[in-house]
């Protein structure tokens, strides 16, 4: 059980939810108090909570294309949906199915998180059997919650990253060229003419996905030529060409659409650092 502990600590997201984990097990200390396991499964089950609605709040959700009320409340959201979000953001299904990861496989996983947090619930209720539990059957319970909590936090957040790595594979080095190829406003006060050679993103990450959008962020430099006068100037020496790099850092955001070549692209922030210039 140790083990999983420590890696549970690694999986959580904020100092509230490490705080309410510690707590949690510090339940199981109390052995004068015949609710401790009691008491402790409660905390659990509400760290599983909290951490599921950390990474689904409702108002991402109700954004999604994938959406509908399924339930008797107005912009009600299901268990599952917030599984599916903590998941998938609000990436299409069709998307998602076609070129990341098959939806069967991700049905699975949604159930196999949904019966872990039924382990957490199972423990939470009150009666004769549950009730100042024998030292021995703690350890085996609480092995039990532990593992529960342990299996749903990172089957979420394993089968994320593979998604996220598929994704990857989509948003190519080729595809952050021809993005940012026009968009390369600043190099244009520099001189009468230019061209663009190349453009190098040497690191591309995927910042975030939320409920329509995908965020990247880009660094890199761009190859240009720059020229002062016209060609014939050039030809008459009396116009000048010069051969240089400028850096540059961008956060692209891509609308979710069925297919990422044919999305909306917007910048959140394209900068070409051209301070070198200028001393």
């Amino acid at each position: 059980m140790v083990d999983k502990i420590e890696l549970i600590k690694k999986l959580l997201n904020s100092d509230f939810e490490k705080n309410l984990f510690e707590a949690s097990l510090w339940n199981l200390q109390d052995r004068k108090n015949k609710l401790r396991f009691n008491n402790f499964a409660y905390s659990i089950r509400e760290l599983s909570r909290h951490f599921l609605y950390s990474l689904s709040p409702d108002e991402n959700i109700l954004k999604c294309s994938w959406y509908k009320n399924e339930t008797d409340k107005k912009n009600g959201v299901t268990r599952a949906q917030r599984i599916k979000y903590a998941i998938q953001s609000g990436l299409d299904d069709k998307f998602v199915n076609d070129n990341l990861i098959d939806l069967e496989e991700i049905k699975e996983i949604r159930i196999e998180i949904a019966e872990s947090i039924d382990v957490l619930n199972k423990y939470t209720h009150i009666n004769p059997n549950s009730f100042d539990i024998e030292e021995t059957e703690i350890e085996y319970l609480s092995n039990n919650v532990i593992k529960a909590l342990y299996n749903f936090a990172s089957t979420i957040l394993q089968t994320k990253k593979q998604i996220l790595d598929a994704l990857d594979n989509e948003i190519n080095e080729e595809f952050i060229q021809r993005v940012v190829y026009e968009n390369i406003d600043e190099i244009s006060l520099l001189s009468t003419h230019q061209s663009v050679h190349a453009i190098v993103p040497e690191q591309f990450n995927l910042k975030k996905i939320d409920s329509n959008s995908i965020y990247i962020d880009v660094e890199g430099y761009v190859e240009v030529t720059l020229q002062w006068g016209s060609n014939s100037d050039l030809k008459n020496d009396i116009g000048a060409e010069m051969h240089t790099s400028f850096p540059f850092c961008a956060l692209i955001k891509i609308k979710i659409e069925d297919d990422i070549e044919n999305a909306d692209i917007e910048f959140e922030k394209f900068d070409v650092d051209v301070s070198d210039w200028y001393e």
